[in-house]
This record gives C-alpha cells, sequence and structure tokens, in this order.
C-alpha cells in the first residue's frame, strides 16, 4: 500500500523502481563490473583499462573475464596480500552512492552496495576464517558514526557465512586522507605504522579476507594485510566494492 501512495525511485536518477533496491536496471547497466575483463591476478587491476602500463612486462593479457597474468606492477613488487578483487569501477553513479555512504550518512546506500559485494564475490566459498574491515580511527569514527567498510565486511559476512571481526584490528593512529597524495610513496609513508592487531592470538593460523571500500593504490590494504601477517594470520586477501585509477 506504501509503494501505491510513496512509489519507490532510484536514489540517483529519480526513476521508478521495483524491488528491493533502489537503483534503476540503466543506473545498474552504467557500473563496468570488473569480473568482466581480464586482470592481474595478484592486484586485480583490469589489464589496459587505466593505462597501457599495465601490460609493461606481459605478453599478452589473459582471456576477457579471467585472470591469471601479473602486471607490470606486481612483476616489479610485491604486496603484502595474497590477493585483491573488487566489484565495479570507481565511477560515475556508483562513485557518487559510495562517496553518500561513506561521507554524507546516507545509510540507505548499504543494502544495495552491500549486495553487490555479496552477488559478486569473487573468491573460492569456504576460503576464509575471518572477515575483517579496514578500520576507521576513533576520531574519525565519533564524526562519522559508522565505518562503511564495517558495514559492508559484517554484511557480507553475515550472508556468506563467515565470522566477521570487528573488534580485534585497529587503527591507532589518526592519517590524512589519502585522496591529499599525489604519488604511491606518500600514500605508503601516511599509513605506515597507523593499524595494529590488539590480540594477535585471534588471527594466528588464520586465512583473513579484508574488506574495504574502494581500492585505488594498494598502499592501505598493503599496510594492513602487513601487520595481519605480522600477528600471524597464514594470509590475507583483499575484497573492495570499487577499484578505482592508481595515481
Amino acid at each position: 500500500m506504501l509503494d501505491l501512495i510513496f512509489p519507490s525511485v532510484c536514489s540517483r536518477c529519480e526513476a521508478p523502481v521495483e524491488g528491493k533496491y533502489l537503483v534503476c536496471d540503466n543506473c545498474l547497466s552504467e557500473m563496468k563490473f570488473l569480473r568482466e575483463f581480464s586482470s592481474c591476478g595478484k592486484c586485480g587491476t583490469p589489464f589496459g583499462f587505466f593505462s597501457d602500463e599495465n601490460y609493461e612486462g606481459v605478453d599478452a593479457p589473459p582471456p576477457r573475464g579471467e585472470s591469471g597474468h601479473l602486471c607490470g606492477r606486481c612483476l616489479r613488487g610485491s604486496f603484502s596480500f595474497e590477493a585483491a578483487r573488487s566489484v565495479v569501477l570507481y565511477e560515475g553513479k556508483i562513485r557518487d552512492m559510495i562517496l553518500e555512504f561513506k561521507y554524507q550518512g546516507r545509510l540507505g546506500h548499504e543494502g544495495f552496495l552491500s549486495s553487490l559485494m555479496i552477488g559478486n564475490f569473487l573468491f573460492p566459498q569456504g576460503g576464509f576464517d575471518l572477515v575483517v574491515p579496514v578500520p576507521m580511527h576513533i576520531s574519525k569514527l565519533r564524526i562519522r558514526e559508522y565505518n562503511q567498510s564495517a558495514v559492508l565486511a559484517y554484511n557480507l559476512a553475515r550472508r556468506s557465512g563467515i565470522v566477521c571481526d570487528l573488534l580485534t584490528f585497529k587503527k591507532i593512529r589518526d592519517t590524512r586522507p589519502q585522496i591529499e597524495f599525489r604519488n604511491e610513496e606518500e600514500r605508503r609513508r601516511n599509513v605506515r605504522g597507523a593499524f595494529s592487531v590488539t590480540s594477535p592470538g585471534s588471527f594466528k593460523g588464520r586465512s583473513i579476507l579484508l574488506v574495504d571500500d574502494v581500492f585505488t593504490t594498494g598502499s592501505t590494504s598493503d599496510e594492513c594485510a602487513r601487520e595481519i601477517l605480522k600477528a600471524g594470520a597464514s594470509r590475507v586477501s583483499v575484497f573492495t566494492l570499487s577499484r578505482a585509477k592508481g595515481i
């Protein structure tokens, strides 16, 4: 009855929508799902999508929709995490939704954004012992009132039947927003030593899935994975809602 009085409209373009989540088919069709692109087997960068540099050191990319070869960046250096995967490209309407969810308190986007991760889980089922979100420093948490990565991680874990640990991994030093830095090395320095495992025994021998909203250069994910592995985890993989163009 309420739908007849107040019909549902798309949260992006206000077109009428049907279904559980307030995003129309047209807006959904504009999102670029990264599973459709061949990508680096390590960091998940879609080959040739952002820059021709991704082909450096690669004789030929794997077939569309498959991963295997390493991108030039991963051939030159190594991330601490085992693998990273993202659902959609960080652009257009999905970018707007993530920013609203992250900074403007638009919790109404939670269901749709979580469903994208749940419906496009890009790792083998049963491969992880714990889901852990990239933590937010307490000073920012007091302002925003919730950690968007923790919300996504909790919903993913609940639907996947994996335990979600929201307490063991902390951000112990507040940092400047990564967007303020123009190169990867500055980003790495910004987050170095910013995270800590408060109870190392909780991660010992465990396989961890680290969850975040956006993957850009991988500096934050790499630092988090490094600390978690220091605490004795057997391996760490990274799953993010979106993938932004690196700098």
